[in-house]
């Protein structure tokens, strides 16, 4: 699991240094922080996520269109 956790890492970081025109993120290991802050995030939304009540009418609703990312 950590490898593919550093895996996923190494790959968003990578991804970052290419689209930013932030001359911090073009260093790999800015980048790779970067990358492990925004991927932490993510998995806790996530988990968050799967805590709500579907029932409950208070939870906004996203279809799956407005949350996917495009394919690479």
């Amino acid at each position: 699991m950590e490898e593919r956790r550093d895996e996923a890492v190494d790959e968003r970081a990578a991804e970052l240094q290419v689209e930013t025109t932030d001359e911090d993120l073009k260093d790999p290991e800015v980048a790779r922080d970067a990358a492990d802050q925004i991927l932490k995030e993510s998995r806790r939304r996530t988990e968050q996520a799967e805590d709500l009540d579907p029932d409950d009418d208070d939870v906004v609703r996203r279809s799956s269109e407005e949350t996917a990312t495009e394919p690479e």
